[in-house]
């Protein structure tokens, strides 16, 4: 005020704090064959069992559902893909599956799908901050 400056509230508007960042990632899966069918069969349930919460042993408290750490490999090594960005840890916050993604019903013999499609949409546990990116010379896109 003695310097006749007001504070500006438009800086408000364009930051509010920091926010999560969510993912939706989509998978088409056609088995050839039953034991393809079986193996597409334990994914989603993979899935769709670890998004769900879970039980204290006194079955008095729910625990949180798993986390999930996800990255993008270079060509089956062991690094990152720099070109890609980085994903922190994250909660699946919701499993989708369309069991007939062509439009078609369509059976094996034993009742299993032909087709499914999976959507998993995930939500990072921790906002992005400044300071996790990593000194590289700007090497890699980050997050």
């Amino acid at each position: 005020r003695t310097t006749g400056a007001v504070i500006n509230p438009n800086l408000e508007l364009l930051f509010s704090g920091p926010s999560l960042r969510t993912f939706s990632f989509s998978f088409k899966m056609n088995a050839r064959e039953k034991a393809e069918s079986e193996e597409i069969v334990r994914i989603i349930r993979f899935f769709k069992q670890g998004s769900a919460a879970q039980r204290s042993t006194s079955n008095l408290f729910l625990k949180s559902p798993h986390t999930f750490g996800i990255q993008y490999m270079h060509r089956g090594s062991e690094n990152e893909n720099p070109f890609m960005n980085k994903i922190k840890e994250c909660a699946l916050q919701s499993v989708g599956v369309n069991y007939t993604p062509e439009n078609n019903y369509a059976t094996f013999e034993d009742g299993a799908m032909v087709s499914y499609q999976i959507t998993l949409n995930f939500s990072e546990l921790e906002p992005v901050f400044n300071s996790d990116y990593p000194q590289d010379n700007d090497a890699s896109i980050g997050f």
